[in-house]
């Protein structure tokens, strides 16, 4: 499906367009999503720049996601789709910048790329030319992590209040298993953050000897406060990684905590058991001398002593604490 962007006067609005039609004059952006074959060389013909397919773009190696060939700039980076879902995905989003538009070709639904659609189109000023187009779509990708990041924080400190601060000596067995879920979910997405912050580093390392020459005052304002974001991005995904890794070593020590219990209660139970299990198998011998069988009460009396003896070392061990 191809989409365009055209601006009129102080007002930019989008619409649907279909192989063959003519392109318009006024186009600032293509955003291309989920092309076929033709819908690409048709884009790729009109402009006179060369598309790669979804395939493609999902291939090439990190080294290779940035170029510049016949006055084309090609920027290939990773985006978060669907954070919101139990499965969120890391796709590749194309983003080719020519000297009169920008041309975006992805198989997802980023939020980061409606993010941008909806500014340009109550903000016009913010896309006046290539150069804030670009800014403005590299603003969205990042104020995006930014939002997810701020989620994933809220979620680990939830989860952390879960761990740390619970009613009980020691969380149920589903509590558990909801936590270490919520903790995978959490480490999940913020390693894929990482990498997709790792490539927007790399974005604007290669973008900023091409770009800056060709900034006024304020678009390098934009592009420095956008570096600096960036960098700081990748703080924050450290820590909320650092943090993750944390709290499953947290979970994971109460649950060795638990199954210690487990195991001590079982200790517990066989020590005090083996006191009478010897005056059982003591009085269970076949001998014919044995003084207790001439006892009127003998067998009362070895129910009271195998009892006895089975509750002593109990009184003992909550004595010592040890229960």
């Amino acid at each position: 499906m191809i989409v365009v962007y055209t601006r009129q006067g102080d007002v930019i609005s989008d619409a649907p367009m279909l192989k063959g039609q003519a392109l318009p004059a006024n186009a600032i952006w293509f955003d291309l999503q989920s092309p076929d074959e033709g819908e690409l060389n048709f884009v790729s013909q009109a402009l006179n720049i060369h598309l790669p397919t979804i395939a493609d773009m999902q291939a090439i190696e990190a080294s290779s996601r940035l170029y510049t060939r016949n006055g084309t700039t090609y920027l290939t980076v990773d985006v978060l789709a669907g954070s919101d879902s139990p499965n969120p995905v890391l796709d590749a989003l194309l983003i080719a910048v020519t000297s009169s538009c920008i041309v975006t070709v992805r198989s997802c639904e980023p939020k980061s790329v409606s993010t941008f659609a909806n500014r340009i189109k109550e903000y016009p000023d913010l896309f006046v030319t290539v150069e804030d187009g670009l800014l403005a779509i590299l603003d969205a990708i990042t104020d995006r992590i930014a939002d997810i990041l701020e989620v994933l924080g809220k979620t680990a400190d939830t989860l952390s209040v879960s761990i740390f601060r619970s009613g009980r000596a020691m969380p149920e067995e589903k509590r558990l298993q909801e936590i270490l879920q919520g903790i995978g979910r959490v480490g999940d997405t913020a390693h894929k953050i990482r990498d997709s912050i790792s490539g927007i580093t790399r974005l604007m390392a290669y973008l900023g000897p091409l770009l800056t020459p060709h900034l006024n005052a304020g678009q390098m304002a934009k592009y420095q406060a956008l570096d600096r974001d960036v960098i700081s991005l990748a703080d924050h995904a450290q820590f909320v990684m650092q943090e993750t890794s944390f709290l499953l070593d947290a979970t994971l020590g109460q649950i060795n905590i638990e199954q210690n219990n487990i195991i001590k209660i079982l200790s517990v139970v066989m020590v005090a058991f083996t006191p009478p299990t010897f005056f059982a198998s003591m009085w269970g011998m076949n001998f014919h001398n044995m003084p207790e069988y001439a006892f009127e009460w003998g067998y009362p009396m070895a129910w009271g002593v195998m009892i006895i003896s089975a509750l002593i070392p109990i009184f003992y061990f909550k004595k010592r604490g040890w229960l």
